[in-house]
């Protein structure tokens, strides 16, 4: 889990760093840069603990439930309840950046794929002939 020092800056200096870091990643346009300043920048753990809260916002606005959310990033089910919560009653930057991402076709590309892979993941229903079969055909697409 990051820690935060324990000596706190005043309002105005956290928002003027804050500003800084978003003007720095507005500016880098290409992908390769983007992905090194990130690995210099932030520990593994910290690159996975924001891809998760992404994937997991991403998963909410597809229409998973927070159970299979859960399951599938191994997350809390507070933290998911949380994003959900976000995205109900506010969650304006979540939802314009799904709205911008799955808007170019590389967006859906990855969606696509992405869903081949939760299905992978989402073990079948006992008894269930139907869910059985998906289960099947998605680790063959795979």
């Amino acid at each position: 889990m990051p820690k935060v020092s324990q000596n706190p800056l005043s309002p105005l200096i956290q928002k003027e760093i804050s500003n800084a870091f978003i003007r720095t990643l507005v500016k880098i346009d290409n992908d390769a840069l983007l992905q090194k300043f990130l690995n210099d920048l932030l520990t593994p753990n910290e690159k996975l603990m924001l891809s998760k809260r992404l994937m997991a916002t991403i998963l909410l606005q597809k229409g998973y439930n927070c159970g299979s959310v859960c399951r599938i990033l191994k997350m809390s089910k507070t933290t998911v309840y949380l994003y959900r919560r976000d995205l109900l009653h506010s969650g304006g930057g979540y939802k314009k950046i799904f709205e911008l991402f799955f808007k170019e076709s590389k967006g859906k590309q990855w969606l696509e794929v992405l869903s081949r892979v939760l299905d992978a993941l989402t073990l079948p229903v006992k008894g269930s002939p139907s869910s059985m079969r998906r289960w099947r055909s998605a680790l063959h697409r795979l």
